[in-house]
């Protein structure tokens, strides 16, 4: 297709998935994190893939995503990693939707909702190590609340999880510390907690050791990873439009709102039918470049909300419809957008707008994704 749209190549997600389940040991579970539309690439694609490789648990921001995953027939646990408001218990203890819990009156609450459909609602409970986001505080706290929750009739205490801060190594260590501690404890009253995670994509990498019995794995399966890897990483998603229009500017002709930019010789610019309201971080505006027939050409004036322009006097023989590359596996590659831009990789995955279609790219078969028809 032409138009901008991004490209999902879901063999790369098999590399990459195959590739970390090889290095994670077999006793380690693996929960692939698709959350927020499963970092820009697409939910329910990437889920009934990973589904189909053999992922052993699904990880999702909240229940509104666990629930698009059950309405298209995804049947592996799913475990929604975020706060989950009374109100929506229902929703989880229907569809067996593994929550985070780390208030003892919210399990009050669920098992008394999972009772009167007679079902055992799964939980996870998360302790805050010093990440200082969600989670206990305090072991003792944390150790109450498991012996009262373990007398409830309708909630499974199924796992046990921490977050690191990834500061330092010495930091990551005593977050460590303080999990193996709280584990000793509860092995000390002979409480056994089935599942313990506490390392994302980084920590799984950095620290082999501190496996637990299950891992998340997030932007790594996508092809990123910020430690060094024992496999090529495979980037998942290209980014991608077309020319909309050639024009021509003489000397002191400006571009777009505020004539950022002010042409300082005979330019030759190209409009490309991408702005911010895509996901292309508006910051760019005269500092990023798109790639074109393998030459780069920079973005000129401010980017707009829905087009932005580019310089390609220097590029011959274009035309409109020719393939731009916003970013892909070569160039640019996301990391140097990013690094332009003044952010991160995943913020640029995850902000990637739902009136783009994705292309999701299976072996001989592709599939458009096009979220506009929903409305």
């Amino acid at each position: 297709m032409r138009g901008t749209r991004a490209e999902v190549d879901l063999s790369a997600l098999s590399h990459n998935y195959q590739s970390m389940r090889a290095m994670v040991p077999e006793n380690v579970k693996i929960a692939g994190i698709v959350k927020a539309n499963a970092y820009g690439h697409d939910l329910v694609s990437i889920a009934k893939k990973l589904e189909q490789l053999g992922v052993d648990y699904l990880g999702v921001a909240n229940i509104f995503e666990a629930k698009s995953l059950r309405n298209h027939g995804i049947e592996c646990p799913i475990l929604v990693m975020g706060k989950t408001f009374e109100e929506d218990y229902d929703l989880a203890v229907k569809h067996d939707i593994t929550l985070t819990i780390f208030d003892l009156e919210d399990a009050r609450k669920l098992n008394l909702n999972a009772s009167y459909d007679n079902k055992v609602a799964k939980i996870h409970l998360k302790f805050d190590s010093g990440f200082n986001r969600l989670g206990y505080k305090e072991i003792h706290k944390l150790i109450s609340d498991v012996l009262e929750i373990k007398n409830y009739e309708f909630v499974e205490i199924e796992g046990l999880f921490t977050h690191l801060a990834l500061k330092n190594v010495e930091a990551d260590e005593e977050q460590f510390d303080k999990f193996d501690e709280l584990l000793k404890k509860l092995k000390e009253l002979q409480v056994n907690i089935p599942i313990k995670h506490a390392c994302d994509s980084i920590g799984a990498v950095a620290y082999p050791s501190k496996h637990y019995n299950m891992v998340r794995l997030g932007a790594i399966l996508y092809g990123y990873c910020s430690r060094k890897t024992a496999f090529e990483l495979k980037p998942v998603m290209s980014f991608k439009t077309n020319i909309s229009q050639i024009k021509y500017l003489e000397i002191g002709e400006g571009v777009g709102y505020d004539y950022l930019f002010v042409a300082k010789r005979k330019t030759t610019l190209a409009v490309l039918p991408v702005g911010y309201a895509d996901g292309l971080p508006r910051n760019l505006s005269n500092a990023g470049f798109v790639v074109i027939n393998g030459q780069k050409a920079p973005i000129i004036g401010l980017l707009c909300m829905d087009q932005c322009m580019v310089d390609v006097t220097e590029l011959p023989s274009l035309s409109v419809g020719d393939e731009v590359i916003l970013f892909d596996e070569h160039a640019p590659t996301l990391s140097e957008v990013a690094k332009i831009a003044q952010t991160n990789r995943n913020e640029l995955l995850a902000r990637i707008a739902i009136r783009v279609p994705r292309l999701i790219l299976d072996e001989e078969n592709i599939t458009r994704i096009d979220y506009m028809d929903r409305f």
